[in-house]
C-alpha cells in the first residue's frame, strides 16, 4: 500500500465512526429528553397529590 491508500484508509474509517458518533449522541439525547418527561410527569403527579392533600385537610374544598 502506498502512501494514498493509507489515508484512504485512515479517512474512510474516521468516516465510518462519525455516523455512529452522531447516532450516539442522538440516543443520548432521547433519553435525556424521555428523563425530563419521567421527572415532569412525577411532578405533576406530586403537586395532583399535594393539591387533593389541601382540600382534603380544607374539608372538601369548600
Amino acid at each position: 500500500m502506498d502512501r494514498v491508500d493509507l489515508s484512504k484508509s485512515r479517512e474512510k474509517k474516521e468516516l465510518e465512526k462519525l455516523p455512529l458518533t452522531l447516532g450516539q449522541e442522538l440516543a443520548m439525547e432521547k433519553i435525556k429528553g424521555l428523563q425530563k418527561d419521567v421527572m415532569i410527569q412525577s411532578l405533576g403527579e406530586q403537586v395532583a397529590l399535594l393539591k387533593i392533600e389541601m382540600m382534603q385537610l380544607k374539608g372538601g374544598g369548600n
